[in-house]
């Protein structure tokens, strides 16, 4: 009975004496030395000796006669007390920054738990379980520990941490944590991200421990690094010092134990996931791509082409693709998607390249020529099949070479240069988008109509075949206008390049013609025309060389007339033989034979007419004309 007395005073003495941190001179004490702001003090007048003391809690000479003093900002205080019998004493207070500890709960097989302390801010730990189990840890390189729960279900595991000698005032961390998850890992993504990095994205069930594991190829997998999550949050880590351009990689996330040599989990591990290895190559009307990869577990494959999903949901085994719908010199990027059945996608880098066609043109082979004021105006019909960027135009005049005349950007062209005297001719090519340039057309030679004039005014109009459409002239047609450009009348010539014009006709001295080609191609309904021929008819003179003016008829031989086409002003003057003007008149009036009245003598007389035609040129004629009488 004596010696449980003697135990229970001293535990009861160990128990007072805990805590109790002694002065400079040990003239007081405080229930605590060092802790995490806010911190709070007592001061402990062991001695009796204190009666009215004065306290400067923060050294700074305020004092103040409260025995609590609550610290909020961290550092190093010097707590003094001024007692009045003996002087002076002080203690050194530390007040530590109030940081919640950086903790780790991995959950291990059969309702085991690990923790993991992963800083060293304070010196010692303590681990509540939640069920009724606390441990101490101290800081080291391995500030770990674990624990068996007797039953499954849900505990707050709260981990604390103190300085030496500190109080157990620091913020805590707390985790709750079940035993009864299931350690399944989910890759969510995995990209290129340059030629030698790949990013992961992935979703961890929260407190399990992973490792991350990769295969170059078809090899086995080997690991990389440990993943762990307290959130179940999507992360993502870079795999850098990679060969994107030359491997495909695969990778997987597997679960396990650390409680038992870190061994994998039976089940919870996420299926392979693999990037690939891409080339791009950019032919002749097509972007074609290959590329490696393990097809395992993929349930379809998408190619993005310059960020749109072009092509979607090709079959899993597909390792090749040719792009042919294309244009040309368009710069095509091109990534790879591997689709798998838990959501999960890879993506590839991204291939580029500028596309380009080679190809031969459609020629140009449908041409329309009309000739307007010694200007030749060419308008052709383009092949849809091919959009045009530049159109060369050649000539050539007299059947000699040809050479660039021109350039157009639109299927027509004016030649200002023409000359139907030159006979020139045509050729057009072109250059498409695609830099491909077509082959030089048939020549195209414009209709060029010339005419001769009779000394009887008959007009006979000659020109040349068309040249310029594939399937030829169905026939030609030639108009005929007045001075004015009013038509007159339309002849359909067939196929014939001539026509004589013998109309009589005294009314249109000046007269003009054009020729219209008409196709044999129904489609083309714009004519090929030729250019104007304006004809001059010529005032033909017409008079008697004798007369009989002596009233016995016939009436035409009884006056000297001088009559014509396209007169419009007439000067008509008769002279003697010897020179002696006996008539003139400027109103084309006849000479009856007489002068002031009086018949004239048979004889033979001269001559002069000046005509002005309706055109306003002018012509002098003369002869002789012989007065008789019966």
């Amino acid at each position: 009975m004596k010696r449980i007395l003697i135990l229970l005073i001293f535990l009861a003495v160990a128990t007072v004496s805990v805590g109790q941190y002694k002065s400079r001179l040990e003239q007081f004490q405080v229930d605590e030395q060092r802790g995490c702001a806010p911190f709070t003090i007592n001061f402990i007048d062991y001695l009796n000796k204190c009666g009215t003391c004065a306290f400067d809690y923060l050294g700074n000479g305020v004092q103040v006669a409260t025995t609590t003093f609550q610290y909020t900002t961290p550092g190093n205080y010097t707590f003094r007390v001024i007692f009045q019998s003996v002087g002076v004493d002080d203690i050194l207070i530390t007040v530590d920054p109030n940081t919640p500890p950086d903790v780790e709960v991995y959950s291990c097989s059969v309702n085991q738990v690990f923790v993991k302390v992963a800083n060293k801010l304070y010196d010692e730990y303590r681990i509540n379980y939640g069920d009724g189990t606390i441990r101490n840890i101290f800081a080291s390189n391995n500030q770990i520990d674990q624990n068996t729960y007797a039953v499954g279900g849900t505990y707050p595991i709260k981990v604390e941490g103190r300085k030496q000698n500190g109080a157990w005032n620091c913020t805590p961390t707390t985790i709750s944590y079940s035993t009864s998850a299931t350690p399944m890992a989910t890759i969510n993504q995995l990209k290129a991200i340059s030629t030698s990095s790949l990013e992961l994205q992935y979703t961890l069930v929260p407190f399990f421990q992973y490792r991350l594991e990769i295969a170059v190829n078809s090899t086995n997998f080997q690991p990389v690094k440990f993943l762990y999550s307290n959130t179940g949050a999507i992360a993502s880590t870079t795999i850098d010092n990679l060969r994107v351009d030359d491997f495909y990689y695969c990778f997987r996330i597997v679960p396990i134990d650390p409680c038992n040599s870190s061994l994998p989990f039976a089940t919870g591990s996420s299926g392979q996931v693999c990037s690939q290895n891409l080339d791009l190559t950019i032919q002749n009307g097509s972007n074609k791509l290959d590329w490696q990869t393990s097809v395992t577990g993929i349930s379809s494959v998408d190619i993005i082409r310059n960020s749109n999903p072009d092509y979607p949901n090709l079959p899993a085994n597909t390792l090749t693709f040719s792009d042919g719908l294309i244009d040309c010199k368009i710069n095509y990027c091109y990534q790879v998607v591997s689709k798998y059945p838990n959501g999960a996608e890879s993506i590839s880098l991204e291939k580029c390249g500028t596309s380009f066609i080679r190809n031969n043109p459609t020629s140009i082979t449908n041409t329309t020529a009309v000739v307007e004021n010694e200007n030749a105006l060419l308008t052709w019909i383009q092949d849809p099949a091919f959009v045009p960027t530049e159109y060369n135009i050649f000539k050539s005049n007299n059947q000699g070479a040809f050479f660039l005349q021109g350039k157009s950007t639109a299927p027509q062209f004016s030649d200002a240069t023409y000359s139907t005297a030159s006979n020139s001719c045509y050729k057009i090519n072109y250059v498409d988008k695609c830099d491909n340039t077509s082959a030089e057309s048939s020549p195209i030679c414009p209709i060029r109509l010339t005419y001769t004039l009779s000394s009887g005014n008959e007009v006979t109009l000659t020109w040349n075949d068309y040249l310029g459409w594939l399937a030829g002239v169905l026939r030609y047609r030639v108009d005929k206008y007045n001075r004015a450009g009013s038509l007159i009348k339309s002849v359909d010539v067939g196929n014939a390049t001539t026509l004589v014009d013998k109309d009589i006709d005294n009314v249109n001295q000046i007269v003009s013609y054009r020729v219209f080609a008409i196709a044999n191609q129904s489609s083309l309904t714009d004519p090929s025309i030729s250019n104007y021929v304006e004809v001059y008819k010529t005032v033909n003179l017409f008079y008697p060389t004798a007369f009989t003016p002596d009233n016995k008829g016939p009436i035409e031989n009884e006056v000297f007339n001088i009559s014509g086409q396209f007169i419009d002003k007439l000067e008509l003057s008769i002279f003697d033989r010897w020179g002696s003007l006996i008539f003139y008149s400027d109103k084309k009036e006849a000479w009856d034979g007489t002068q002031s009245g009086q018949p004239m003598p048979i004889a033979t007389y001269v001559w002069t007419a000046n005509v002005t035609d309706i055109s306003g040129q002018t012509y002098k004629r003369s002869g002789t004309v012989v007065l008789l009488r019966k």
